[in-house]
């Protein structure tokens, strides 16, 4: 879609708005909580207790929307503020520090997937929305508390208020950059009255997985759709294809399937900015499917220095261990990686995911049998049943 000069001109003024009430509410803050505190280390020191009390209101935004997904049982995937980043588990979650990409340090999200058994209009209105809100109610409670109290602790309670409501209201304006802000979310679900928009293809795919809809069953028109789509939907489109084929067992459909992904990073040389860890996992799942299909463990990949892919894929590792084991005769050993696959896949919130693994477990399981075949298969050539012959009476005891 085309953005008119006009459009990028409101946006970027819309965006300096947005900027101007962040930075009023934290100099309000400290501002406030200058006039209360007594230190040889002022100015500094209230603007630092500022920052902390801001750090505190954007977890209380980003539990808003946290919140607002769980009132329509939206799966919650990952969430972040700031460098702290955490996936939610079925059975445990996960967290970790991680700094955000230049322009969003500030800034935080909850990553949800729709509910199927919603109206998308609805769930994603609250979803959007409880963010803003939450910061506004709690901007309210804390001035109430501010102004019945006194002192350096009516300050602080002034101070969370200021700093909330502001946020509220930043949050409010519509703007667009990396991420869009939830005022724009909220005027284009506002607007929402097609669930089958082609647009909103990837939404639909991630809320069927999510709910245990197989790869091989999603609807082809929107797999199609993300391949047409922008960056990353065409690398998304390989993946749930990848999948559909390990689901089935047809392993050498998915090697030619490695052509259309180069061909894919190819056409879209210059738009693969931050794709690395989406590419590095496709990678590694065509090189599991050589290394099983040919049998030969130099296939698989010995680099893992992406710590992304332990983050989102913590399966991944220790399947192409178990293939590895398996193919060099260690039965046991292999069963043990496979277990940790088929442990970290039933952790995940995509319920395609542990029978996904469940399938390619069985898969590898079978091969000691295959292998054991083809290494004596040179054996059997010469022997006399193969030639069709019967052994000698008078060799046998």
């Amino acid at each position: 879609m085309k953005i008119s000069r006009t459009q990028v001109v409101l946006n970027s003024l819309l965006r300096l708005l947005q900027v101007l009430m962040g930075l009023a509410g934290w100099i309000g803050a400290g501002v406030i909580l200058g006039l209360h505190l007594r230190s040889e280390l002022q100015p500094f020191l209230s603007m630092i207790l500022a920052s902390g009390l801001g750090v505190v209101a954007l977890v209380v935004h980003e539990g808003g929307h946290y919140l607002g997904a769980r009132l329509h049982h939206m799966p919650v995937l990952i969430m972040r503020v700031a460098a702290v980043e955490v996936q939610v588990g079925r059975r445990s979650w996960q967290i970790r520090w991680s700094p955000q990409l230049k322009g969003r340090r500030l800034g935080g999200y909850v990553m949800a997937a729709t509910n199927c058994q919603l109206p998308l209009r609805q769930q994603m209105l609250w979803f959007v929305l409880m963010g803003p809100l939450a910061n506004l109610l709690m901007g309210l409670a804390s001035a109430g508390l501010g102004w019945l109290t006194g002192g350096l602790m009516s300050a602080f309670f002034l101070a969370f208020a200021m700093l909330n409501l502001s946020m509220a209201l930043a949050n409010l304006v519509p703007t667009s950059r990396i991420l869009h802000s939830d005022g724009m979310l909220l005027i284009a679900w506002w607007l929402h009255r097609d669930d089958q928009r082609a647009e909103l293809a990837e939404v639909r795919l991630l809320a069927m997985s999510v709910a245990g809809v197989t790869c091989e069953q999603l609807p082809e028109t929107d797999i199609a759709q993300l391949s047409q789509g922008a960056m990353p939907q065409p690398l998304i489109a390989i993946g749930y294809r990848l999948g559909a084929l390990l689901d089935r067992g047809d392993f050498r459909a998915a090697t030619q399937l490695e052509q259309n992904l180069e061909a894919v990073l190819q056409e879209y040389a210059q738009s693969l900015n931050g794709m690395g860890t989406l590419i590095t996992l496709l990678r590694v799942e065509f090189a599991f499917v050589r290394a099983y299909l040919e049998q030969d463990a130099r296939h698989l990949w010995d680099d893992w220095a992406n710590s992304d892919l332990d983050w989102f894929n913590p399966w991944l590792r220790p399947r192409c261990a178990a293939l590895r084991a398996f193919l060099q005769g260690d039965l046991q050993l292999g069963e043990q990686y496979l277990q940790q696959a088929l442990s970290a896949a039933n952790n995940s919130v995509v319920a395609t995911t542990s029978r996904s693994e469940a399938l390619l477990a069985d898969s590898l399981r079978a091969l000691p049998a295959a292998v054991q075949s083809k290494d004596l298969e040179p054996e059997c050539v010469s022997c006399p049943a193969a030639r069709g012959l019967a052994p000698s009476p008078q060799k046998q005891r």
